[in-house]
């Protein structure tokens, strides 16, 4: 869907042999081993601020007091004939109504998003959780969830569903991330973002252990979350890719891929695509981004070599070149 009006506060910021699919037991008693957690308290309270409710709702003769009350979700950037041509839209009011459907009160996600900070805190003590406000970002799914300061901004509209018509002009592999059971992911994977500083001048293994840090912090965020869901793979998908672990690590050391720099790299391994690109005949059986799923398995195979009693924390000041050496990492066969 095409945006209407621009954001600018809310854009701030092989050929290889397919062995036999592990069996699902054998993947879910893995999930169960990875997501052992200690007890934590469930304590947290958050404001949520329903700005799509609370723009919608209001009388377009309220408008100046609503523009008053929030500033900060009206910048002088988009008029005020603007923002009431967008208030009044048929389209606009239709994905509102759309959105009210498949989110409710929001009550669930509230919920949910108290208890990934809870374990945000556990881990992080000066953690403040911020205050949550949803919008109607026109679909802007590269930034459905921003964690800024204070404020958790989320895009409501892009959890309708990857089959809903308002994203019929989305790639499929995009409109499948478009899922509601991904809103707490996203909100975990924000929180990680915010604790870990991405690399500059990353070569293809430092942004593997990048991307994988992010995904074990978010594992530990939220314990109960499927290993696959955290990945945004199916569970066939996430199989292709434990079956396929020791192939997938053999050509990126035969292709001399782990200290590249070349973007290209990351565009094959690391970034949103429908499949990874090995360029051999069974591309599109993988998943997208499997350099992130391997920096995943390396940061759990470090962590597993660690004392029991080390904090999470030390995770965050080891060098990669260190954090690499110390996992000794052995795919799977």
């Amino acid at each position: 869907m095409k945006n209407i009006i621009h954001y600018s506060w809310y854009t701030i910021h092989l050929q290889m042999s397919l062995k036999h699919l592990l069996p699902i037991v054998l993947v879910l008693l893995l999930s169960c081993h990875r997501n052992k957690q200690p007890t934590v308290p469930a304590t947290t309270k958050v404001e949520v601020l329903r700005m799509d409710s609370i723009f919608f709702n209001t009388p377009t003769k309220d408008f100046q007091r609503l523009k008053a009350s929030y500033p900060l979700f009206f910048p002088e950037t988009t008029t005020d004939a603007q923002w009431i041509e967008k208030q009044n839209d048929t389209l606009e009011r239709e994905l509102f109504a759309e959105t009210a459907k498949a989110i409710g009160d929001f009550s669930q996600q509230k919920q949910q998003i108290e208890r990934i900070c809870d374990y945000v805190k556990y881990y992080f003590p000066h953690f403040t959780p911020p205050k949550v406000v949803t919008l109607i970002s026109d679909v802007d799914y590269p930034s459905r969830v921003i964690y800024a300061d204070s404020l958790l901004l989320i895009g409501v509209d892009n959890y309708l569903g990857s089959k809903h018509p308002f994203y019929v002009d989305l790639e499929g592999y995009i409109a499948e991330e478009q899922e509601l059971k991904y809103l707490p992911v996203d909100v975990a994977l924000s929180f990680a973002q915010a604790i870990i500083p991405a690399p500059r001048n990353a070569t293809f293994l430092d942004s593997m252990l990048y991307e994988g840090k992010l995904l074990y912090l978010a594992q530990r965020f939220l314990p109960d979350t499927p290993q696959w869901d955290l990945l945004k793979y199916s569970q066939e998908k996430y199989q292709w890719a434990e079956a396929n672990q020791a192939q997938i690590w053999r050509y990126f050391i035969e292709n001399q891929l782990l200290y590249s720099t070349d973007r290209k790299v990351l565009n094959r391994f690391i970034d949103l695509a429908p499949f990874s690109k090995f360029y051999l005949e069974l591309d599109s059986e993988s998943p997208g981004g499997v350099g992130r799923y391997i920096g995943l398995t390396i940061i759990e195979q470090y962590i597993e070599k660690q004392p029991e009693n080390t904090p999470l924390r030390d995770l965050l000041s080891i060098s990669n070149d260190e954090l690499f050496k110390k996992a000794n990492y052995k795919p799977k066969k």
